[in-house]
This record gives C-alpha cells, sequence and structure tokens, in this order.
C-alpha cells in the first residue's frame, strides 16, 4: 500500500468519524480534527464514549432531553434542571481528557506486553 492510498484511507476514516461526532450533537470539525490529531482508532473510542445531545420538537419550541434524567429543559442550559447534572456540549478540552485516557491506557497496555 502506498503512502497516498495510506493517507486517503486515514481523511477518509476521519471524515466518517467527523459525520458520527455531528450526528452525535458534537460537531463536524471538532470530530474531524479530532481524529486526524489523535488517529481515527482514539477517535471512534472517544466519540463512542460521549453523550449524545438529543434535540426534541415539542410544540413550543425545541428542547434538549438530559442524557442522565431524560427530563426536556431549554436547549441552551449547561445544567439539567431536574437534576443538576452537566449536560453542555463536549468541548475541546473535554474530548482531549478522554483521549489522555486512551494513549495512558495504550502505554500501559504496551508497556506490560514488553515487560512479560
Amino acid at each position: 500500500m502506498d503512502a497516498m492510498m495510506l493517507f486517503l484511507v486515514y481523511v477518509s476514516l476521519a471524515v466518517v468519524l467527523a459525520l458520527w461526532s455531528r450526528k452525535r450533537g458534537h460537531g463536524f470539525w471538532l470530530g474531524f480534527w479530532y481524529s486526524v490529531v489523535l488517529t481515527p482508532a482514539i477517535g471512534l473510542l472517544t466519540i463512542a464514549l460521549t453523550q449524545q445531545v438529543v434535540f426534541v420538537d415539542t410544540g413550543n419550541g425545541i428542547k434538549r432531553s438530559c442524557p442522565h434524567c431524560f427530563n426536556l429543559t431549554a436547549p441552551n442550559v449547561t445544567f439539567c434542571d431536574s437534576c443538576g447534572r452537566h449536560i453542555a456540549r463536549q468541548t475541546v478540552k473535554q474530548f482531549l481528557q478522554l483521549a489522555e485516557l486512551f494513549v495512558g491506557l495504550v502505554m500501559t497496555v504496551l508497556l506490560v506486553r514488553v515487560v512479560i
């Protein structure tokens, strides 16, 4: 497999993950750059573990569903009115914190494999 084909596969995987990130409510570009910078494998794991943002049209306007208690709240609130938990969209900082966990896990597994 030559370098150009590998590059196209890499970018294609990043685009697919970015579309999935947009579908989950976190935005295309955040998912794309996250997948490009931290490899599609780590991007896949991180996007899979983030909470999905669900918006519901109630007839009185669009409401947002809390992923913890499923109460409907205003779409721009940071904390749920019912359970008080944080429901804001994932930020780059939160994505990077998850990435640090995955990188640490991978490094630990590699070190254990080398030692054993």
